[in-house]
C-alpha cells in the first residue's frame, strides 16, 4: 500500500514538473513564466520528495525530506518574487491585458532591455504585430529593420572568455582577459598548454619536456600574481597535446572570446629546433580557424588614452558588420572613431549605421591593396578588425612580424573572426 502511495505522489509531482517546464517554454512574458516555475515547480518537487520519503520510511529519510520541502517553500517563492521585481523594474514587456497595479509604486524603465541595448528582436512576427500602423501594414522603419535582420547575422553576447597562458606573454593577456570578463560578467578560463609536437621534434625529448614544463610553471606563477589583483574567478586548464585540438571551439560564434598574445607559442619559447632544420613551432595564426568565433590578439604594450580609432579592414566578408557591432556592444575598446578601409568596388556597408549607434564618427578610406593591409600612419590606432586571418599563416615571415603585414609598426589589438 505504501509503495502504491509513493508512486502516486511521485507521478503527481512529475506531472506538475512537466506543467512547470511547459509553462516556462510557452508563456509569453517573464512574469507568467515565473509563476509556472515557482508554483507548479515547487509543488511538483515537493510531491516527488514526499513520495521518496514514503518509499524509504526511515526516520532520517523522513527528517531530510521534510527539511527539503520546508527549504523549498521558504526559498523558491522569495526567489520568484525577486525575479519578478527585477523583470518589472528592468522594463520587461507585460502581455496580460489590464491595468498596471504597480504603476507609481515601483520605478520602471521606459524601454525593455533589448531595446535599450540595441539588439533587434529575433521574433519578426512579434515586432510586426506590435509595430503596425493604422493601415495594418508594417511601417517603413520596421520593414527596414526586418530586412536588415534577414541580411545581417547577429552575434550573441559574450558568455565565456578563454585566454592562453604562455611564458613571457602572460601579464598583458591575463589583465585584458580579466578586464573583459569583469565588464561583461562572462566566465573566465586560462589555458596552459604544452605543445607535444615541439617535444617530438627535439633530439632530447625528455630534457625538452622538462624545460618546457618549468617555463609553463613560471607562467602559471605569473598568472596567479595577476589574477590575485582582480575580483574575477578563473578556471585554470593544464594540458599537454596539440593546442589546435585543445582550443578547438565549435559552439555558437560570439558566445566565447579567445584572447591570445600577438607572439609566442605553447613551447613557451624553449628552443626546440633540430640540427640542420628550420622548423619551429608556429601555430598562433591557425587558432582563429580552430576557434569558431572572435579571437582577440592583445597588444604587447599599453596604448595611450588618445588611441581610440578602430580600423575595420573590409575585404567583402559578410560577417564583418556583425563582428564590429558585437565588439562595440561588448565594449572591447573605448572607441570614438570607426575607420572603414575597403576596396573601391565594394558596395556601401552598414558600418556607418553601426558607428552612429555607438556614438563613433565614421570615415571611409580606400584600401591600399586586396590583402589585409591598412594605410600606414593612422593616428590614435587602437585596434584592427579583420574578417579573415592574414596570409601566410606564419607569425614571422622572412624575418618580419605578421603585424607588419597589416601596417608597419602595428601596435594595437587585432580582432579576427573567420567565416
Amino acid at each position: 500500500m505504501l509503495a502504491i502511495l509513493s508512486i502516486l505522489f511521485k507521478l503527481s509531482g512529475v506531472a506538475f514538473l512537466c506543467i512547470a517546464a511547459l509553462g516556462v517554454i510557452k508563456l509569453p512574458d517573464p512574469f507568467q513564466r515565473m509563476h509556472a516555475a515557482t508554483k507548479a515547480g515547487t509543488l511538483g518537487a515537493g510531491l516527488v520528495i514526499i513520495g521518496s520519503v514514503i518509499a524509504h520510511g526511515a526516520l532520517d529519510a523522513t527528517l531530510m525530506g521534510l527539511m527539503t520541502v520546508i527549504f523549498l517553500l521558504l526559498t523558491v517563492p522569495v526567489a520568484g518574487h525577486l525575479l519578478g521585481r527585477a523583470a518589472y523594474v528592468s522594463g520587461a514587456r507585460l502581455k496580460l491585458v489590464g491595468d498596471d497595479a504597480l504603476a507609481g509604486v515601483l520605478a520602471r524603465a521606459d524601454q525593455s532591455l533589448d531595446k535599450r541595448s540595441g539588439w533587434i528582436s529575433l521574433a519578426p512576427k512579434e515586432q510586426a504585430d506590435t509595430a503596425r500602423d493604422s493601415s495594418d501594414r508594417p511601417t517603413a522603419k520596421l520593414r527596414k529593420a526586418l530586412k536588415r535582420q534577414k541580411e545581417l547575422p547577429i552575434l550573441p553576447a559574450i558568455e565565456a572568455v578563454r585566454f592562453a597562458v604562455i611564458d613571457s606573454e602572460v601579464v598583458h593577456v591575463a589583465e585584458r582577459a580579466c578586464a573583459i570578463a569583469q565588464r561583461t560578467g562572462a566566465s573566465l578560463s586560462a589555458y596552459t598548454i604544452i605543445d607535444t609536437h615541439a617535444i617530438h621534434a627535439a633530439d632530447d625529448q625528455a630534457r625538452l619536456r622538462r624545460l618546457i614544463r618549468e617555463r609553463a610553471s613560471d607562467a602559471i606563477s605569473e598568472l596567479k600574481s595577476v589574477t590575485a589583483q582582480t575580483n574575477v574567478a578563473s578556471t585554470l586548464h593544464y594540458d599537454e597535446g596539440d593546442p589546435e585540438l585543445i582550443l578547438r571551439h565549435d559552439a555558437e560564434a560570439g558566445r566565447t572570446l579567445l584572447v591570445l598574445p600577438c607572439h609566442g607559442w605553447f613551447h613557451h619559447q624553449v628552443e626546440a629546433r633540430l640540427e640542420r632544420t628550420t622548423w619551429e613551432p608556429d601555430g598562433l595564426l591557425r587558432l582563429p580557424s580552430c576557434h569558431r568565433g572572435p579571437v582577440l590578439f592583445v597588444a604587447d604594450k599599453p596604448l595611450p588614452d588618445t588611441a581610440r580609432t578602430v580600423v575595420v579592414r573590409d575585404c567583402g566578408e559578410d560577417h564583418l558588420e556583425a563582428l564590429v557591432e558585437w565588439a562595440l556592444l561588448n565594449k572591447l575598446w573605448d572607441a570614438t572613431q570607426l575607420l572603414h578601409v575597403a576596396d573601391k568596388q565594394l558596395k556601401e556597408s552598414r558600418l556607418a549605421e553601426v558607428a552612429d549607434r555607438f556614438g563613433c564618427t565614421y570615415v571611409r578610406h580606400a584600401a591600399p591593396d586586396s590583402g589585409c593591409a591598412i594605410p600606414p600612419g593612422i593616428d590614435g590606432l587602437r585596434a584592427v578588425v579583420l574578417g579573415r586571418t592574414p596570409r601566410p599563416l606564419r607569425t614571422r615571415w622572412y624575418g618580419n612580424s605578421w603585424l607588419n603585414r597589416i601596417t608597419p609598426d602595428m601596435a594595437g589589438d587585432v580582432l579576427i573572426m573567420e567565416r
